[in-house]
């Protein structure tokens, strides 16, 4: 594990190289939800990605799961490169912002978290089903 901000008091784990560790920073996280979705309220700083180094999420970093010994892939086999973050965003693929958000503001934010909008989904990963929400 490397490049994980922690928040509020949240401690790093032992296996954790180079936290970044904000026991102060409140993030005021508040779920709301609209007709339209769940949205999350949350105070993030772009500064993160400067203070910890961070890198893209691949299935070689992954490495294998505990108990079949298999490494993570997506479903048609192919592997993981999360080069986009939960919104559909380009990650900056020499340091991304710690977290499913790569930031490109600060301060107080409103992000939209479920349904994830269709557009933000890779041409590999299954759309959610209108049953699935």
């Amino acid at each position: 594990m490397k490049g994980n901000v922690f928040l509020n008091k949240a401690r790093a784990s032992d296996f954790e190289k180079s936290p970044l560790v904000l026991s102060e920073f409140d993030p005021g996280i508040k779920l709301i939800e609209k007709p339209d979705g769940v949205y999350l309220k949350i105070t993030l700083e772009k500064t993160w990605a400067g203070q910890t180094s961070c890198p893209i999420v691949t299935t070689d970093l992954l490495g294998k799961s505990k108990i079949p010994g298999l490494p993570y892939q997506q479903p048609d086999g192919s592997p993981y490169r999360f080069d986009v973050d939960y919104l559909g965003n380009k990650r900056n693929t020499a340091n991304p912002c710690p977290g499913p958000f790569e930031l490109f503001e600060c301060n107080r934010q409103l992000l939209k978290v479920w349904p994830v909008a269709p557009s933000h989904y890779p041409a590999k990963f299954p759309k959610p089903s209108a049953a699935a929400s």
